[in-house]
């Protein structure tokens, strides 16, 4: 997964396209649904964030634009598995927290609110051990939440018709909402699935029980 990043940076450089977003106005419209975590939680000033997968740090950037971060005196982290990813963030956001980190192996803080955007997109392994992948890390991250963590996935929706036809779809991961919700009954009886936003996409929020 580093390599695949690392591949797409040495080519497209500081881009959107180096995190395998297809363009700037699908990034805002997937981070506009992920905000909207905060309104669940009972939480609201003074909270602590963490961004997995972080990337260039653009959540924290549109959480700057959008005000939030002021408003909300968020206290931002990013973690992610690529230090050459990281070296951009840090220079775009220096006065972000940055930190490579594999939440799976290694001891991490716990935060108020979690988010992860698009790093369930691209399957590498077999199906199954990826579905299994997924359910780890959720889990990991409903454990580390003490508010909620909110998470996208590709929609199995967009096939076919939303797909280009020279995309790799083995490379691509789509997901069912219906399956979906079934991990998330597994793991909290408060969760809220949002499929209404792009054809493509949805975010499952995961909210801890009060």
């Amino acid at each position: 997964m580093i390599r695949y990043y690392e591949d797409l940076l040495s080519v497209h450089g500081n881009h959107y396209r180096s995190l395998d977003w297809k363009s700037d106005d699908s990034q805002r419209i997937r981070f506009m649904a992920l905000k909207d975590l905060f309104y669940f939680g009972k939480k609201h000033t003074q909270i602590s964030v963490l961004d997995l997968g972080c990337g260039f740090g653009d959540f924290y950037g549109f959480l700057e634009k959008e005000g939030l971060a002021l408003e909300r005196e968020i206290r931002y982290t990013g973690y992610d598995i690529s230090p050459k990813i990281l070296e951009v963030a840090r220079q775009y956001y220096p006065e972000a927290y940055f930190d490579i980190k594999d939440i799976l192996e290694e001891d991490t803080d716990r935060f108020d609110y979690i988010f992860a955007s698009g790093i369930f997109s691209i399957r590498l392994v077999e199906e199954e051990a990826h579905l299994e992948f997924v359910v780890e890390v959720i889990s990991r991250l409903y454990d580390l939440a003490r508010e909620g963590v909110a998470v996208n996935f590709l929609s199995t929706a967009a096939l076919p018709y939303t797909v280009p036809a020279d995309q790799n779809k083995d490379q691509y991961y789509y997901f069912d909402p219906d399956r979906v919700v079934k991990i998330a009954k597994k793991i909290s009886q408060r969760y809220v699935l949002r499929h209404d936003y792009h054809p493509a996409d949805f975010t499952l929020y995961l909210l801890k029980e009060r």
